[in-house]
């Protein structure tokens, strides 16, 4: 898996293109495209490289969508594909009896050639390594339905024609179940779990936990369009096309993190002409455990993310905090200046004006103490809301300097 910022990839496209960043990266095209797309990553066009390199008037690139998002994008490289159908992990005998005694070299060399082809299968998952092995060698289908199938199976059948999808989701446009998919469904059920998996049919989903993980399943019949004629028994002016089934399966396989509730990652497993439901069965066991490490490696980056952001949130609350502080200490500071102010104003009004000898003048110096720190001078009867009210009546008045 690959791991990087939103904002690095959009750079590196539009440096040196999609498919020289999917090669330094050693990444699958198609999935560095489709991982563009879902995270709103815009792609440089065939056009904007044609006219940058023809010389004219640079082009415009397109802007990158939500800048403030810099999010970790993963990828899966290129190194971890399951593109064929593997075979079972055999190991051949020689059954025929030679009649020398044979070499030293003679039998030392087919070991070693068999140890260097047998396959390694399941090595992100080295605890149950040896036991998913020995259930992948052991998988088959039987052309018909065991006398013991899947108690998940038995409900299936249970259930009147009309609510049976909504049990195991086998879905067919045509409504025709074929009968290769109940033997494959059991056969896929029981060897899953095997493995450990617990298997828990929902009303969209049949889900397979296994240790942390959930997997979703769903089973899909391809079906091909036929156009009726009037001769066909089922034609009529409203009836002029029905669905048939190709005999072959399809199966959709996905897994939910639990940050995401709603995502699903769904991949759909075709079933090929020249593949058995075996061969099948074998791809579909194969890529539900190569999922655990892929989960693993988007949740360390979720984790990382996670932190940053919270990081990052912590660093807005800070500053929003040195904001208020700062804000009230300029409004003690522009207080504390109008209170000087309007004291000094009224000192000088004082001393020009009043009396010392009388009354009023000693009232009014008490006042414009009061005025200049009241916490000091308290007044009687006035207090601090009065005081703001005085001189909000005095900024606004048009008389006011």
């Amino acid at each position: 898996m690959l791991s990087i910022s939103r904002k690095d990839l959009y750079e590196k496209l539009w440096t040196i293109g999609t498919t020289k960043t999917a090669k330094e990266l050693n990444v699958p095209y198609n999935k560095l495209k489709n991982t563009c797309t879902s995270n709103d990553i815009p792609l440089p066009t065939a056009s904007y490289w044609s006219s940058l390199h023809m010389g004219n008037e640079k082009p415009v690139q397109s802007p990158l969508p939500n800048p403030n998002d810099n999010r970790i994008v993963v990828i899966e490289t290129a190194k971890k594909q399951i593109a064929k159908v593997p075979k079972k992990i055999t190991v051949a005998v020689n059954k025929e009896k030679s009649s020398s005694p044979p070499t030293e070299k003679s039998v030392a060399s087919p070991t070693k050639k068999i140890e260097k082809e047998k396959p390694s299968y399941f090595p992100d998952l080295e605890s149950d390594q040896e036991k998913l092995t020995k259930i992948y060698n052991s998988l088959k289908v039987n052309k018909t339905l065991s006398n013991k199938p899947h108690k998940e199976i038995v409900g299936y059948r249970r259930k009147t024609q009309s609510y049976r999808e909504d049990k195991l989701r086998i879905n067919s446009a045509s409504g025709e179940i074929i009968p290769e998919v109940l033997p494959f469904i059991d056969s896929l059920f029981k060897a899953l779990e095997m493995a450990g998996a617990k298997i828990v049919s929902k009303y969209d989903e049949t889900q397979v936990l296994y240790k942390k993980y959930t997997f979703s399943l769903k089973f899909r019949l391809p079906c091909k369009k036929v156009t009726l004629s009037p001769e066909d028994k089922d034609y009529s002016r409203y009836n002029t096309f029905k669905y048939e089934t190709i005999g072959k399966i399809n199966v959709e396989v996905g897994y939910k993190l639990y940050w995401r509730k709603w995502g699903k990652h769904e991949k759909l497993i075709k079933q090929t002409q020249t593949m058995t439901t075996e061969d099948l069965l074998r791809k579909v066991f194969l890529y539900i455990f190569s999922l655990p490490p892929i989960m693993d490696e988007e949740e360390k980056a979720h984790i990382l993310e996670e932190e940053k952001r919270l990081i990052e949130e912590r660093e807005r609350e800070l500053l929003r905090e040195r904001r208020e502080k700062e804000r009230k200490k300029t409004e003690d500071l522009l207080t504390n200046s109008i209170n000087y102010f309007y004291s000094k104003l009224i000192k000088e009004y004082i001393s020009a004006e009043l009396d010392e000898t009388t009354d009023e003048y000693e009232w009014a110096m008490d006042k414009a103490n009061w005025i200049q720190d009241s916490s000091k001078y308290p007044d009687d009867l006035l207090t601090e809301k009065d005081k703001e009210e005085l001189f909000n009546i005095k900024t606004t008045s048009k008389y006011f300097l």
